[in-house]
């Protein structure tokens, strides 16, 4: 049997008293990496002891079978029977992992006590909870409410719709935070970078959902433009790194994985119509290095896992939270030899944009009821609240807490208001800005060239070195290499003025 960590045993304990407080219906929210499973598992364990009756709902194939073999972990494999499509049905078992679809259509309301597949409980659990309101999941747990315990488990208690879950759910407990697991070693830290260039996501309609509206979202990501930066941001910062793509729809996924296969990096694309055999091969060739890139719309965003991923490209621009944190959520955990993983957003989810969410550490408080949002972010410290989230201009780095980035000492360019800094950091900050600021400067200056001379009648990338040496009289250090296109000011276009006139009056000279 599996040993539990301190913070899940306490998660554990807090449901207790919950119930003890006469709660019948409780969420168990715990983020990516805390194992919200296994304490499912441990729980369920307890009640089989006491020979008590078990049902473990799902929505997806593959949470079915990841959630049997954490039950199988704690010795529990020969009481564990399915009521899922294709899975042979053992309903004398105590403990039924099953399938809301296929629960939802086997079942007959008005006459459950001669369906035979209809399965009495005493604890009902439901993974992924966050749609439990949705019409089939919620009658489903209405059959529970007043004979057993429901325990929800989500890494995000709300829906994309923001519509709260208090109709179903009596309380909440919280585990452990995602700063509290990464400091803790149970999840890596995550480094930030922008794009290059962004969707225009003003003036969009709302899906029924009240996201985006994903017809139109589609047309405005989907463009040569946008593909082409992915792949040049992933070369610059995460070439070698495994990667998963979160796409905004088929085409767009699909668009993104011919660029990339047409560059030569081994990408496959997954969807909803690729089955979960070939999901499992894919999965395979990704983790044996065969496969560098998996695109995808929304199918890796629950029930996928694939520790080895150390990179995430967020391209499906989403105005809900809880999309936001299942899809950033996919590289967190940890796995030999992975020391950090990255995050490019190039959805404007972290930071830039009305709808954007901040970094995946930023502490919620969820609630089950509220007209507007069912979560608020928690600011420790009042000077914390000054803190803006920033992107580097020539790495795009994103950060907050300081006016220089912490990669490559370039000073920020800010996203809103200015970073609200003690007295004592400024005076360290500015230190640092005086030593920097010929590196600073190189840099800034490179990556205006990058964007520049690629548009010009020559664009010969030579030439970006030499007018970078005939300035600072040396070629660009390999340290330089992460500096990203940078688009010109006028003080650049203005010495790019000079430089034609200096090279015409030689060339007349001659």
């Amino acid at each position: 049997m599996i040993e539990l960590r301190p913070y899940q045993l306490e998660t554990i304990e807090k449901v207790r008293k919950s119930i003890m407080s006469g709660n019948r219906s409780i969420i168990i929210q715990a983020n990516c990496g805390a194992g919200k499973t296994i304490m499912a598992a441990h729980i369920i364990k307890k009640a089989l002891e006491k020979q008590k009756k078990i049902i473990f709902l799902v929505h997806f194939r593959q949470l079915a079978y990841q959630a049997m073999e954490r039950f199988t972990d704690f010795g529990m494999a020969n009481s564990i029977g399915y009521i899922m499509a294709g899975e042979d049905a053992h309903l004398d078992r105590p403990i039924q992992i099953i399938s809301v679809q296929t629960y939802g259509r086997r079942l007959n309301l008005e006459k459950l006590k001669y369906n035979k597949w209809f399965k009495e409980a005493d604890i009902a659990v439901y993974d992924e909870c966050h749609s439990s309101i949705a019409p089939t999941r919620k009658a489903i747990l209405d059959l529970y409410k007043k004979t057993a315990i429901i325990i929800g488990l989500t890494a995000t208690p709300c829906r994309a719709d923001m519509r709260p879950l208090g109709s179903v759910y009596d309380d909440i407990v919280s585990s452990a935070s995602v700063k509290e697991l990464t400091d803790q070693g149970f999840l890596v830290p995550v480094r930030y970078f922008g794009a290059t260039h962004y969707p225009d996501l003003n003036n969009m309609g709302p899906d029924v959902s009240g996201d985006y509206n994903q017809t139109e979202l589609g047309h405005r990501v989907d463009k040569p433009k946008l593909v082409g930066d992915i792949l040049e941001n992933w070369l610059r910062i995460a070439e070698n790194r495994p990667t998963v793509i979160f796409a905004t729809n088929v085409r767009h996924s699909k668009h993104i994985e011919e660029l990339f296969m047409s560059n030569g990096i081994p990408t496959e694309h997954v969807d909803h119509k690729t089955s979960q055999d070939e999901r499992v091969e894919i999965l395979k060739r990704f983790k044996d290095g065969a496969t560098r890139v998996i695109t995808n719309c929304s199918v890796f965003a629950e029930g996928a896992d694939f520790p080895w991923a150390s990179c995430l490209v967020l391209a499906k621009p989403t105005k809900s939270r809880q999309r936001y944190i299942q899809m950033g959520g996919r590289v967190l955990r940890p796995y030999p030899g992975k020391s950090d993983c990255i995050l490019i957003d190039h959805a404007m989810a972290v930071a830039g944009g009305d709808d954007s969410h901040g970094f995946l550490d930023e502490e919620v408080e969820w609630t089950l009821s509220g007209k507007e949002k069912t979560y608020k972010k928690i600011n420790k410290k009042e000077e914390e609240k000054e803190k803006k989230i920033s992107k580097c201009r020539a790495c795009n780095e994103m950060f907050s807490g300081t006016s220089i980035c912490p990669m490559c000492g370039t000073e920020l360019k800010t996203f809103g208001k200015s970073v609200k800094m003690l007295e004592a950091e400024l005076k360290e900050l500015n230190i640092k800005k005086e030593k920097a600021n010929l590196e600073v400067e190189k840099r800034v200056f490179l990556g205006m060239l990058k964007f520049h001379i690629p548009l010009q009648k020559n664009p010969n990338p030579k030439r970006i070195y030499g007018i970078f040496k005939g300035k600072y009289g040396c070629f660009p250090e390999n340290s330089y290499s992460d500096v990203a296109p940078i688009e010109p000011d006028a003080l650049f276009l203005n010495y790019m003025k000079y430089c034609r006139i200096k090279y015409a009056k030689r060339k007349n000279k001659t």
